[in-house]
């Protein structure tokens, strides 16, 4: 396939011993977005899930190099458009950098704290272009994670197949306490099968209703701790699934958080499905479940589709979303 502009590059230039590197990534989306008239905003799409064109173009821009001693050091960015229907507005977006050697690795930017990087909340997700499958008001995705300045400092050590993080998010007002995460996870084979754990630990504090999910549907606030664990497994035949529980604890509300998924692959084609419950005690439920597949052309092309769907007590509304389209990894 002929690549010119966003075709993945690399500068290297060496001086001794140590060497930087450059490199340069593309992925772009094309297709139709909609859904009922209380679907959730998503994808740069307003709410109201009116049927609407849908474009996405991303440059990702990461930089590596090594000290004399050893010690590795990089940033990374991603530059993009305005998911949606908008035209231009480019802007930075995901910024990190790292520093790594021995000790382990310490990352700062906007990433993710160590509950959601121990965390395994979806397994067998091919993607869509329209985030059905991650946007209904069931799916808890960043935990904790972005409830300050969303930029957040982690500290992960490994070894063999266990790790270990902990991280910590700012509140730049000092107005509420400081967020923090611990986690662990443990990766390994068992008898042909392909077993993931993890446990994780986050607290953070509001003076006002925050929620939690990816609609933040969940109301807490006040002091607020997350205690949860997950276990995902590949039977090695192309099917994989995954089961996560979140305690939710807060001066607003208790509850709790259960997500449930699974995928199977065969060929080019993947599918993959998830639901998940919070169980709030003033609330009640909030509740959603997706839908995506894929089917792999090669060379980077991909044909998607997804749907999602969502439920509140409470509350009536047609929350459906749908998507279909294309997308490029370059």
């Amino acid at each position: 396939m002929k690549q010119i502009l966003l075709a993945t590059t690399a500068l290297v230039m060496t001086a001794g011993v140590a060497a930087a590197e450059i490199s340069f990534s593309g992925y772009a989306e094309m297709g139709v977005v909609g859904g009922g008239d209380d679907a959730p905003a998503r994808a740069g799409h307003a709410a109201g899930g009116q049927t609407e064109f849908h474009n996405d173009f991303n440059l990702i821009v990461t930089m590596t190099s090594e000290t004399d001693t050893g010690l590795a050091f990089g940033a990374s960015v991603e530059i993009s458009k305005d998911e949606g229907d908008s035209n231009g507005n480019f802007a930075a977006d995901n910024e990190a950098a790292f520093i790594s050697g021995a000790f382990g690795t310490l990352t700062m930017g906007e990433i993710d704290g160590a509950m959601d990087w121990a965390m395994t909340e979806n397994v067998g997700n091919p993607g869509t272009i329209g985030d059905d499958e991650t946007t209904h008001a069931g799916y808890f995705g960043a935990y904790g994670d972005g409830k300050y300045d969303n930029q957040i400092a982690r500290y992960e050590y490994s070894f063999g197949d266990f790790g270990v993080a902990i991280s910590a998010e700012l509140d730049d007002t000092d107005t509420n306490g400081d967020g923090y995460a611990i986690g662990a996870k443990y990766k390994g084979d068992f008898g042909g099968f392909g077993m993931g754990f993890g446990l994780a630990y986050q607290t953070f504090e509001t003076d006002v209703l925050v929620g939690l999910g990816s609609q933040e549907a969940a109301a807490v606030g006040g002091d607020v701790e997350l205690l949860g664990a997950s276990v995902n497994a590949d039977f090695n035949n192309g099917f994989v699934a995954g089961l996560a529980y979140t305690d939710i604890s807060s001066d607003a509300q208790d509850g709790s958080h259960i997500g449930v998924s699974a995928g199977f692959t065969t060929g080019a084609f993947q599918i993959g499905a998830n639901y998940g419950m919070f169980d709030m005690d003033v609330q009640g439920d909030v509740e959603g479940y997706g839908i995506a597949a894929a089917y792999d052309l090669g060379g980077g092309l991909k044909v998607h589709a997804g749907y999602g769907d969502s439920d509140v007590d409470g509350v009536e509304g047609d929350f459906e979303t749908y998507s279909v389209g294309l997308s490029m990894s370059f």
